[in-house]
């Protein structure tokens, strides 16, 4: 890389999604990234406008010096119909309106051009990415740079959500939803568990997964009740 061949610091470029849940991990991420060569690596947490303080607050737990290391950049919130202006973080959108955050999330008509005009401004030595932005390899490797993502959802979490995506489509509320895959006992009435996360069906993009293969958004769970939650 072109800063570490000239002796300068590595500068790392890393991107959440919006909530808290994810930047807060993010800004973890960037102390420890800057703590293990304080001399040599250089990070920089990218979030929208309305994300700045929470940004700021998630650094500023681990102390002034760790905090005073790491550097904020800001790009656009893009424009999402039914979003009041300056609603960009998950937990700041009605309960009825979440789902546009997400869905705006992985929409990359929406975030790309923001996001792809950040990175290129600012040309990084590497990307940190969230699991959202499917889009980021594609700008990292035309610029020649590595790119990773980091997933802050734990392993069983996330394979729930994946798993029971089709499961719950035609259910009534009120019916048993059984993870494929898991035990019988791990279920919830389709209501039962809270953050239930429901995006209506005309508004779900399909999108590029990881593998190649294609994926659409679909109505996940956000959190898990009950027996399921044990196994955490």
């Amino acid at each position: 890389m072109a800063s570490a061949e000239h002796g300068k610091k590595l500068r790392i470029l890393l991107v959440p999604f919006f909530a808290t849940s994810h930047i807060g991990p993010h800004g973890d991420l960037a102390v420890r990234l800057a703590a293990v060569r304080p001399d040599t690596v250089e990070p920089t947490i990218a979030v929208t406008p309305a994300n700045v303080s929470v940004a700021r607050s998630a650094l500023d737990r681990h102390g002034p010096a760790a905090s005073a290391a790491i550097r904020i950049a800001t790009y656009p919130f893009p424009d999402v119909d039914g979003l009041p202006p300056g609603v960009e973080n998950l937990s700041a959108a009605a309960a009825g309106d979440a789902w546009r955050i997400d869905a705006a999330a992985m929409e990359g008509t929406l975030t790309r051009p923001p996001q792809e005009a950040l990175i290129r401004e600012r040309s990084p030595d590497a990307v940190v990415t969230d699991i959202h932005f499917f889009w980021m390899s594609i700008i990292a490797d035309e610029l020649g740079v590595p790119c990773i993502t980091f997933s802050v959802m734990p392993p069983f979490s996330t394979l729930a959500m994946r798993n029971i995506a089709g499961a719950i489509d035609g259910l009534s509320d009120q019916q048993e939803v059984v993870v494929p895959g898991f035990r019988p006992e791990d279920s919830d009435p389709k209501d039962g568990a809270a953050g239930v996360l429901e995006t209506p069906r005309e508004t779900r993009p399909i999108q590029p997964g990881l593998g190649g293969a294609s994926q659409v958004l679909r109505p996940r769970r956000q959190h898990l009740l009950g027996h399921a939650a044990a196994v955490l």
